[in-house]
Order: structure tokens, then C-alpha cells, then sequence
């Protein structure tokens, strides 16, 4: 469960990038054939990148608004049925929400579901005055996560809970 851990910190915090995009209108994201939609605030940047694992490398790919201090990502991975088998939902999710939290502090958690699908909504705070507001699912062996980080108080505002809310689950 190490390698989910690895991965769920990497998406959440390697994944903005520098610099500032210009204000847009909020558009939908849903990449076809993947599985799930949400509403960003502009056009996302999409990235995808090899992540090593315990059970070697992981595509991964991002899709993500950087909007300074404020970052919107939603990311999905397929890992090998082998590296599931035996492990329940709620163990997957207990591990990338561990590795989520790291050494920073798991300020809420809230064990919810999605299309009938176990899932996890949790709220970090980081040292460095940030919160991570993360929305987090498995299904068969694809992990999909919505991650909202800005200034901590932003967690509460408009944009990020549209952001969160809007995430959702839909066929392939």
C-alpha cells in the first residue's frame, strides 16, 4: 500500500506549476473514455508522467488550473489488478489518504461514496498555511482524485466548492 501512498502525495503536491493564468470562464473536463467529469475554472493544462512505484512505474495523468496560490488538479491512474487483489476499498483509501497527509495534519475526513463506490473527502492542513481539500476514489483498479490547495480560509469559498462538488463519476 506503500506505492499508493507515493503516488496520492506526489499528484497532490508535484503538480502545479509555476506561474499565473488569466481569469476564464469555468468549463466542463470530461476526457473521453476515462470516467469522470468536473468543472474547472479555465481550460485546464493536461500532463501525464511516468510515477515510480513499489510496483514500478504508473502513468499518471493531470489535468490542472494554476491560479497562483490557488491550484485545481483532478488526476486518474490505472494501477495493475494484481497490486489490488486482496486489498479491500477502504485499506486503499486509508493508504492514499495517509500519503496525502504525510507529515501535515488531517484536519477532517469524511468516509462518502460516489456512483455507489466507496470514497474518502478529506481536508488537510499544511505547515506552510496552505489546506488541501481532496476528494479521492477507487474503482476497479483506477484512482481518481479532485485535489483543491490554496490559502488556508479558501477551502470554504465558491470556487473551490464548485471545484469539489462538480466532481462526479460517469461511464466510459
Amino acid at each position: 500500500m506503500r506505492f499508493l501512498s507515493r503516488l496520492a502525495v506526489i499528484v497532490a503536491f508535484a503538480a502545479i506549476p509555476a506561474g499565473n493564468q488569466a481569469l476564464a470562464q469555468w468549463v466542463e473536463h470530461k476526457p473521453a473514455g476515462i470516467g469522470y467529469r468536473i468543472e474547472m475554472p479555465a481550460a485546464p493544462q493536461i500532463q501525464s508522467r511516468d510515477i515510480p512505484t513499489a510496483v514500478g512505474p504508473i502513468k499518471t495523468t493531470m489535468a490542472l488550473v494554476d491560479r497562483g496560490p490557488i491550484g485545481f488538479i483532478v488526476s486518474h491512474n490505472d494501477y495493475p489488478k494484481e497490486a489490488l487483489e486482496g486489498k479491500s476499498p477502504d485499506a486503499l483509501l486509508d493508504g492514499i489518504r495517509s500519503g496525502q497527509v504525510g507529515s501535515h495534519t488531517l484536519r477532517d475526513e469524511q468516509r462518502i461514496t460516489m456512483s455507489g463506490h466507496p470514497a474518502r473527502h478529506i481536508v488537510i492542513d499544511t505547515a506552510q498555511g496552505q489546506v488541501i481539500v481532496s476528494r479521492i476514489v477507487v474503482v476497479e483498479a483506477r484512482l481518481f482524485q479532485a485535489v483543491y490547495v490554496g490559502p488556508k480560509g479558501t477551502e470554504d469559498s465558491d470556487d473551490a466548492k464548485r471545484f469539489i462538488n462538480s466532481f462526479q463519476l460517469v461511464d466510459r
